[in-house]
């Protein structure tokens, strides 16, 4: 790895404060350069997150460890069962791990309402960082790398760590690889690209173990998980004349199958496979609010209907919460669906 002599982190912080407004867009080189120069780092991937969050999170924070820095990957909720495997010691649930970080960087991040819970401590980073591919980012932190062409953040996260000339090893590799897995539906998305295939290529030739990514990923559900399925598609309402479909997720269900909240990771992409399907819903009972979870097939604008309630993600994978009962809620989600269907008609 080449040791570069740059400016210190104080003087870049410096430099940014004394603009008026954050940086719109950075370019990795910046990203990286700020990496190289830390010595303490906190990574915040995304409330509820997926692989793509994690295993992008755990293969930057493997590498920055690597070099000889201090970095934890900052969570306030329990790692899904199936991408477990990618916490490595990773993962702390710790505020005061690392008081007053270097870098914070969040990843996979949208907006500051995905790291809602710890946004203090992020913005404790002496450098605040995102990297991220959604189209409604919103630009929150001090430097910020948005590749909204990218199929994942796993793909920005692999050409961050070549910027940084991180000699990549399997492990990092499998971290990626799972990242990239998740967001491109086991790359049969049509986010997926011919760079996404480049990058997979690439990674094969550490050595990495890709068999047990689909294993730990797709297929290892604890039986609890497939009560909940069972109840949840029993609730599935189809509108719009077999266009959409919407379930529900309550916590009467949770506890009737004994399973937790983290295990409908997947749910609504199974309801996107059904025939005839464009748009599909799952709304989550949580506290007293309801999160919303929206995929669509081919032509359907979830990220339209979600930026309507505040929230944002892409053009066929969004979500966004709502602060009432779920029949209310129910009813306006289904509204706003039928409204994007007819839009598809014209």
């Amino acid at each position: 790895m080449v040791v570069r002599s740059k400016r210190s982190l104080q003087n870049l912080a410096w430099d940014i404060k004394k603009k008026e407004n954050r940086m719109k867009n950075c370019s990795l080189k910046e990203i990286g350069n700020g990496l190289l120069e830390a010595k303490t780092v906190l990574l915040f991937p995304h409330v509820q997150m997926d692989g793509d969050a994690l295993g992008s999170a755990s293969a930057i924070c493997r590498a920055l460890r690597t070099m000889g820095k201090q970095a934890y990957i900052l969570i306030n909720e329990v790692v899904p069962a199936n991408i477990m495997f990618l916490d490595d010691g990773f993962c702390t649930t710790d505020m005061d791990i690392l008081p007053n970080p270097d870098v914070c960087l969040a990843v996979d991040c949208s907006d500051i309402s995905r790291i809602e819970g710890r946004k203090t401590v992020f913005f404790q980073g002496t450098v605040t960082m995102c990297i991220d591919h959604h189209v409604t980012n919103e630009a929150f932190a001090d430097l910020n790398f948005v590749d909204r062409h990218a199929a994942s953040t796993g793909e920005i996260s692999y050409r961050l760590l070549q910027q940084m000339e991180y000699p990549m090893d399997a492990l990092s590799a499998q971290a990626l690889y799972a990242a990239m897995a998740t967001d491109t539906g086991n790359f049969m998305y049509t986010n997926t690209t011919r760079e996404t295939h480049l990058i997979a290529a690439a990674l094969f030739e550490t050595g990495m173990d890709h068999g047990k990514i689909g294993v730990e990923i797709y297929q290892n559900s604890r039986p609890e998980k497939v009560k909940l399925t069972a109840l949840c598609f029993a609730s599935m309402e189809f509108v719009g004349e077999g266009k959409a479909n919407i379930a529900l997720i309550t916590q009467d269900m949770l506890k009737q199958a004994g399973a937790s909240m983290e295990e409908t990771e997947g749910l609504v992409e199974q309801m996107r496979n059904i025939s005839g399907i464009e748009i599909s819903c799952i709304m989550k009972e949580d506290d007293d609010r309801i999160k919303v979870s929206m995929r669509s097939k081919t032509n359907g604008d979830v990220a339209s209907i979600a930026r309507n309630f505040g929230g944002g993600g892409h053009k066929k994978a969004a979500g966004f919460t709502l602060e009432v009962p779920m029949e209310e809620a129910k009813v306006l989600v289904k509204n706003a669906i039928l409204q994007q269907l007819k839009s598809l008609e014209g």
